[in-house]
């Protein structure tokens, strides 16, 4: 991720999608914290959460989060 944050700063052509981590102490649900919200710096990225728990529904979820709020994003698997 720090390599593709610096090229991205130096121009060096790469697709930087977001940021990924887990929950794995956190609510039932994988969904931003109050401090995944408040450090949030990055308005264009996409910030995906991924919970180790077997049992959950939607084990990666992926949000934007802007100006305090998180707005979830609809995830397509392509094959």
């Amino acid at each position: 991720m720090v390599w593709s944050l610096n090229n991205l700063r130096c121009g060096i052509a790469v697709e930087f999608l977001g940021f990924y981590h887990s929950h794995p102490n956190w609510l039932d649900t994988n969904e931003p914290s109050p401090q995944d919200i408040a450090l949030a710096y990055y308005s264009e990225a996409i910030y995906f959460i991924v919970t180790p728990r077997p049992y959950a529904t939607t084990p990666i979820r992926a949000f934007s989060i802007r100006d305090g709020r998180a707005m979830e994003l609809e995830i397509q698997v392509l094959s």
